[in-house]
């Protein structure tokens, strides 16, 4: 009858039998595990794991143990799966045969399994990782050599790539990179170049996040539209799909829940929060120090320990006459978008979805075009930007000299956009919109500010001041003391009670002097002349560059 042991068989070789003595490893030649004894003083059992956890798949996140489960999904180890998952990758000897020597195969209980977790004699072997990635991103190793980081562990970043990601072509030339990208993208209407150059940035900075100051401080990314549906939730998904194959929204909470969600998202290590169509203002002081600070230090969920996490997550916003204060201007790169014409009658040579965006075959070719125009930069010598964002200039630097070198502009320049401060801004961008229409191709005309108010009317702005173009039919009638059938026929002309004259007369005023930029066209809202105080001279520069 063979009969087992707590202890190892003392003859049963010379390295066996001292390892046994210590509760210790063995590691054995070709396909063999390494063996470890569940010893009663489990603080030895987790030296000697301690010594071996360096080579498997088991790494440090945020201070949470995680390994990758057999769909590659990141998971935080717990008791309960390390006492099954560590027999995969190691022998745990309850006993040994007395006879043989053997290990016989055990088990850890969970109450063991959470002992050796904790145990920093455990966690000292642990590796820690930075990142995970689902594709293999672009490295400049110590030698300068440009890489694809390969699947698995990278020590020098300490990444790590899940295996049987989408593999992309290494081939594409700068040239068919930039028109491949141009018919993803071209017939969206970019205000102007520099829009077009931090859609290529927003593009490119997940993708570029282990090259040199690309996984430090970023900025966020902000996309406003004149209009909705001009595309500006369709370009944020276009920057995330290619490399993680997700766009998932965030939801813009309260500022309490806010705090706690944005906390939670930093020590989760995610690599994105996306804000989606956020309205009023964009004030938040956990959003401010997401941006501005490389860590993020808060109390665990439901309980008192405090943690401290890296701040890796890039911001990207969108929003229609979203009112920024200046911190805010100052920590996004817009993208503006102004729709001339009506968003569903827009023609796109590629009609975007998610569908689309999610599918290998397009990750793949976004993914070939951007390898392209960072391999371009790099046989450049890896020029850097000629303007950076202070606060991010690591960042813009190399981001900027990317997108710089493929013959872009200048992504990190300030826009100067007039609906990007202010609601009311945006609506005035958009009464002179209708201005310009009016004037059908003169270069200056006078408008009152009964001109002004029927326009707004027409067009739905300011609805709150101006009222609605039913009031003003009946102020027609009213002021124009119109009778009979005359009363079916009265249109509106813009005439305003004495209250609402004085607010408006102020709104109006507020623009005097100030130079827009509309339908491509520069718009001064001139000075009134004293003699005509309700009058207003409106000016066709030229064209806006």
């Amino acid at each position: 009858m063979e009969t087992v042991s707590d202890e190892p068989k003392v003859n049963a070789g010379d390295a066996l039998d001292a390892l046994a003595k210590t509760a210790g490893l063995s590691v054995y030649e070709g396909d063999g595990m390494p063996t470890v004894t569940i010893a009663e003083d489990l603080n030895e059992t987790a030296k000697r794991l301690g010594e071996i956890v360096s080579r498997l798949d088991l790494y440090e996140l945020n201070e949470d143990l995680v390994y990758f489960d057999f769909r590659g999904a990141c998971k935080v180890m717990t008791p309960k799966v390390f006492c099954t998952w560590i027999n995969d990758h190691v022998l745990m000897a309850k006993v040994y045969d007395k006879k043989s020597g053997d290990a016989r195969p055990g088990m850890l209980g969970i109450d063991q399994a959470a002992v050796i977790l904790s145990s920093q004699n455990f966690r000292r072997g642990v590796r820690g990782i930075k990142a995970v990635n689902h594709v293999r991103l672009p490295v400049i190793r110590e030698d300068g050599a440009l890489e694809k980081l390969p699947d698995g562990y990278d020590e020098e970043t300490e990444t790590f790539t899940v295996p049987g990601g989408i593999d992309y072509p290494s081939d594409i030339s700068i040239e068919a990179a930039k028109v491949g990208f141009g018919r993803v993208d071209g017939d969206f209407p970019f205000a102007d170049e520099r829009g077009l150059a931090v859609q290529r940035a927003a593009m490119l900075a997940v993708f570029c996040k282990h090259l040199p100051g690309g996984g430090g401080l970023r900025p966020g990314f902000l996309w406003l539209g004149n209009k909705p549906g001009c595309g500006k939730s369709v370009l944020a998904k276009a920057c995330l799909y290619p490399v993680l194959g997700s766009a998932s929204v965030a939801k813009m909470k309260a500022k309490e829940d806010l705090d706690k969600e944005l906390e939670a998202f930093c020590r989760a290590g995610v690599p994105y929060i996306f804000l989606d169509n956020v309205y009023g203002g964009l004030s938040s002081s956990s959003l401010d120090q997401l941006l501005t600070s490389e860590t993020s230090t808060g109390r665990a969920l439901g309980g008192h320990a405090l943690f401290e996490a890296e701040n890796r997550a890039l911001v990207l916003v969108t929003g229609n006459r979203l009112e920024l204060n200046e911190d805010a201007a100052r920590r996004f790169l817009i993208v503006d978008l102004f729709e001339t014409g009506e968003p569903d009658e827009r023609k796109y040579s590629i009609r975007l979805d998610d569908q689309l965006m999610k599918s290998d075959e397009w990750r793949a070719e976004q993914l070939g075009r951007m390898w392209a125009i960072v391999r371009h930069w790099h046989s450049k010598g890896m020029p850097k930007a000629g303007k950076v964002l202070p606060t991010y200039e690591r960042f813009s630097e190399t981001l900027g000299g990317i997108v710089v070198a493929a013959g872009y502009e200048e992504p990190f320049q300030r826009a100067e956009i007039p609906d990007a401060i202010s609601p009311e801004k945006s609506e005035f961008n958009e009464l002179l919109s209708e201005v310009l229409k009016e004037m059908d191709g003169m270069v200056e005309k006078d408008f009152t500010i009964d001109d002004l108010t029927r326009l707004a009317r027409a067009a739905e702005l300011f609805v709150g001041k101006v009222g609605t173009v039913a009031e003003g039919v009946k102020l027609t009638i009213k002021e124009d003391g119109l009778i009979g059938e005359e009363r079916s026929f009265a249109e509106d002309k813009g005439y305003l009670d004495r209250r609402r004259r004085t607010s408006v007369g102020k709104l109006f005023a507020a623009y005097v002097g100030q130079v827009f930029k509309v339908n491509g066209r520069v718009v001064e809202f001139g000075d009134r002349p004293q003699s005509r105080k309700s009058t207003y001279t409106v000016t066709v520069q030229g064209h806006g560059q």
